[in-house]
């Protein structure tokens, strides 16, 4: 039997979820994508994600795959799904892959951006999305601790209990300290990133510059391998899964057979999430598979 597989790119705003990945005690952005494409196909169709982000934590684009057992034109796919999933989720796109590749093991790099806010007062609009931290900071000894994690280390002692990963070592290319409005945020490029790791490596590298942690201190820290002796976790809602990258190989294609939609809960470097009713159309349900499942009203490409 034939198989047919599909990436697609999402963008969340994960205040409302317990995470990406099913829980047996609450919402999942995974668990609800999968109840619409049982919906539509009239089957259960396991959805494999790129990342698995924490309760309350954003993507501005999130990458997942699904294997059908025949092909559909990706645009209607996208079409469907976004007719029928919760405002706050939305498809960027959908094209077809090999069946070689795999969401999460295929990925060669991703990159998070941590959001802090550190004018006195927190604007309104961003307090889902921003971590508000109004200390005083020195951003140049934040950059140069940040500078001791660059590279490849054991970081046992950034990552929390609860993972079943074989190898706790990790490459980090890039740690850049962004200014924006209001205050600035942290972008974290590198091979994959264990569980918690950011959030853990903004609470540490935030205490160095506050001066409350020496920057001689980091080194001593990657190698005692202990999460006990790292700062406190900076706060989920701060935190975005920006980007995923895979080898260019897997999309050897026409690229006309890709739709995308422009990602409408992301403004200014995902800094805050906004909905755009003027954009409703560009996110209509398809006519037809948004009312009915596709196993029974799709023309299945030949």
């Amino acid at each position: 039997m034939n198989h047919f597989r599909y990436l697609i790119h999402l963008a969340y705003e994960g205040t409302c979820y317990c995470g990406w990945q099913i829980q047996p005690n609450g919402l999942s952005i995974q668990q609800l994508i999968e109840e619409v494409l049982e919906t539509l196909f009239s089957k259960k169709i396991r959805l494999f994600g790129a990342g698995r982000t924490d309760a309350g934590v954003h993507a501005t684009r999130q990458s997942a795959h699904f294997t059908l057992e025949r092909r559909e034109e990706p645009s209607r796919i996208l079409r469907a799904l976004n007719g029928q999933l919760p405002s706050d989720i939305r498809l960027l796109s959908c094209l077809p892959v090999p069946e070689t590749f795999h969401a999460q093991f295929s990925a060669i790099q991703k990159e998070y951006h941590y959001h802090i806010w550190q004018d006195r007062f927190v604007d309104p609009f961003s307090r889902h999305y921003r971590y508000h931290f109004p200390y005083p900071l020195s951003l140049p000894l934040l950059e140069k601790g940040a500078k001791f994690m660059t590279g490849r280390h054991d970081f046992t002692s950034f990552t929390n209990r609860g993972s079943s990963v074989k190898s706790t070592v990790r490459t980090i290319h890039r740690i850049e300290c962004i200014p924006q409005e209001g205050g600035f945020r942290l972008e974290f490029e590198g091979e994959g990133f264990l569980y918690k790791m950011v959030r853990n490596l903004v609470g540490t590298l935030l205490e160095v510059g506050r001066g409350k942690r020496a920057l001689e201190d980091i080194p001593s820290l990657l190698e005692a391998k202990d999460r006990r002796c790292t700062g406190m976790a900076a706060p989920a809602k701060g935190l975005f899964l920006h980007r995923v990258d895979y080898p260019s190989h897997f999309f050897v294609r026409e690229e006309k057979e890709e739709e995308t939609v422009t990602p409408l809960l992301v403004k200014e470097a995902a800094s805050s999430l906004e909905m755009s009713s003027e954009s409703s159309t560009d996110l209509a349900p398809d006519p037809i598979r948004a009312l009915s499942p596709l196993g029974e009203s799709s023309n299945p490409i030949t």
